[in-house]
């Protein structure tokens, strides 16, 4: 999923470090994945294949939605 978020938003250094952080933290709380930058998520043992999976996909999409900021 693309968030067109570095056309608008992409960090450029300290200059707009502030609303770039201000941004990335709304659309992480839009997306149900706050919680993976206000505190350590561990990673679910791996016996339980469903929560790993969805663990997982969480990680994946924040980090997609961060680094599209970049």
């Amino acid at each position: 999923m693309f968030y067109d978020l570095w056309l608008k938003y992409a960090l450029d250094g300290r200059s707009n470090y502030i609303p770039w952080k201000d941004k990335m933290e709304a659309m992480l709380q839009e997306n149900v994945l706050n919680e993976f930058i206000d505190q350590d998520i561990p990673k679910p043992p791996t016996l339980n294949a469903q929560n790993l999976a969805e663990w997982k996909k969480c990680v994946e999409r924040a980090r997609q939605i961060i680094l599209e900021g970049v």
